[in-house]
C-alpha cells in the first residue's frame, strides 16, 4: 500500500528485528515502524566459475553464508570475510582442502587453500633447506591424493684411508754366506686416502661417492739381504769326505728311459748320474753330490721339474724309485754364473 517493492534479497526490518515479509500486524496495532535494506548484487569466483548474487548482508562473508557458501579458517576469499559489501563487488574463493605431509618423523595432516606444494609445505610449517626435496616437486600442483612427501636430505665427506703395500727387494750382502739371509730394512705399509661424500636421506645412507684418492704416505720396501760369500766347505757323506761349496735341501724323484726315452736334454744318454734340474736356478753340467745316490750331473731338464726339485736318472736296469727330501751338494769348483737365490 505504501508502494515499494521488495527485491528477493532485500531485508524488512521492524524495531530493528528482521520480520517475514508476509507476517500480519499485531491485532489492535494502529502503526509500525519499517525499514527497508536494499539488496546489492556482487560476483563470486568459485573453481574458475562466476556466479552472480545478491544480498542485503553488510559483510561479504555474512552474504556467502547467507547465500550457501559457509566459509571455513583455512579457505581462501578475496577480500577479506569481513569487508563491506558494496554493489558490483567481485570476490574470488578458494576453498581449502586436506593435506597431508609425511615425513620421516610422522604425517601432519592440515587444511589449505594452497594450490602448490610449496605453498602446501609452508602452511604446515615445512621449509625445504639446502638438499631437502619433496615428491612432487615444490612448484607442481598439489596431487588429488592431498599426499605430499618431504625428505630431509644431508651430506657429510668422509676420509677413508687402507693399507698401501710394500713391495720386497733382494739386496746381495758380502759378507753373507749363500743361501743365507738377512733383513737390510723393514718394509713399512703406506696409506691411501680417499675422500667419500656420503648422502642420506631421511637419516639413511642411499649413496657414496669418490670424489678423490690420494697417497698420505708412501711406502717403505722391505729389503732383504741375500749372502754372495762363497767358501769352500768339507763334510763326510756316504764315508766320502765332499767339497762343496753349496747345500739345498731338494725333494728327489726318479726316472728312467722306459718311461720318456733315453736322451736328455743336453744331449747325455739317460742313466744313473744325470739328473734333471730347473736350469733357470742350476745350469747344465752342474756337478752335485745326492746321500744315497751319488755323483749327479745337471743334464736334463722337465715340465714338471721347478725350483728345489731334482729327478735322478736311471738306466732301466738299475732303476730305483725315489720320492723324498734330501740334501743336495754342489761340488766344488763353483761355477762362474751363480744364481744366488733358488726358491
Amino acid at each position: 500500500q505504501a508502494g515499494t517493492d521488495l527485491l528477493p534479497d532485500d531485508l524488512l526490518l521492524t524495531n530493528g528485528r528482521p520480520v517475514d515479509p508476509g507476517q500480519a500486524f499485531p491485532v489492535g496495532t494502529a502503526s509500525i515502524s519499517l525499514e527497508i535494506i536494499r539488496s546489492v548484487e556482487f560476483t563470486l569466483t568459485l573453481n574458475g566459475q562466476v556466479i552472480d548474487l545478491s544480498s542485503s548482508a553488510t559483510t561479504l562473508g555474512s552474504a556467502l553464508w547467507s547465500a550457501g557458501f559457509p566459509l571455513l579458517v583455512s579457505d581462501a576469499l578475496a577480500p577479506q570475510p569481513n569487508s563491506p559489501l558494496s554493489p558490483g563487488l567481485s570476490a574470488t574463493l578458494h576453498p581449502s582442502r586436506q593435506v597431508t605431509v609425511r615425513t620421516s618423523l610422522g604425517d601432519a595432516t592440515i587444511r589449505t587453500a594452497a594450490t602448490t606444494v610449496g605453498e602446501a609445505l609452508q602452511d604446515a610449517g615445512f621449509s625445504l633447506q639446502g638438499l631437502d626435496y619433496s615428491l612432487p616437486p615444490p612448484s607442481d600442483p598439489i596431487p588429488t591424493s592431498g599426499l605430499v612427501q618431504l625428505v630431509r636430505v644431508s651430506e657429510e665427506v668422509l676420509v677413508e684411508q687402507t693399507p698401501l703395500a710394500f713391495e720386497t727387494q733382494f739386496q746381495p750382502v758380502a759378507d753373507l754366506e749363500i743361501d743365507n739371509q738377512s733383513i737390510v730394512q723393514a718394509g713399512e705399509y703406506g696409506l691411501t686416502a680417499t675422500r667419500v661424500l656420503v648422502r642420506y636421506e631421511d637419516g639413511q645412507e642411499v649413496s657414496r661417492q669418490v670424489e678423490n684418492e690420494w697417497i698420505a704416505r708412501e711406502p717403505v720396501a722391505r729389503i732383504i739381504g741375500y749372502g754372495t760369500l762363497v767358501n769352500m766347505q768339507t763334510e763326510w757323506v756316504d764315508g766320502i769326505q765332499l767339497q762343496f761349496w753349496r747345500k739345498l735341501d731338494m725333494y728327489a724323484t726318479s726316472y728312467h728311459p722306459a718311461g720318456v726315452g733315453s736322451t736328455t736334454a743336453s744331449g747325455l744318454p739317460l742313466q744313473k748320474g744325470v739328473a734333471a734340474v730347473d736350469t733357470r736356478y742350476i745350469p747344465f753340467f752342474t756337478q752335485m753330490y745326492v746321500p744315497g745316490y751319488g755323483e749327479a750331473i745337471a743334464a736334463d731338464r722337465g715340465g714338471g721339474v721347478v725350483g728345489r726339485w731334482i729327478d735322478l736318472g736311471y738306466s732301466d736296469n738299475d732303476y730305483v724309485p725315489w720320492h723324498q727330501w734330501v740334501t743336495v751338494y754342489f761340488l766344488w769348483p763353483p761355477p762362474a754364473n751363480i744364481v744366488w737365490i733358488i726358491p
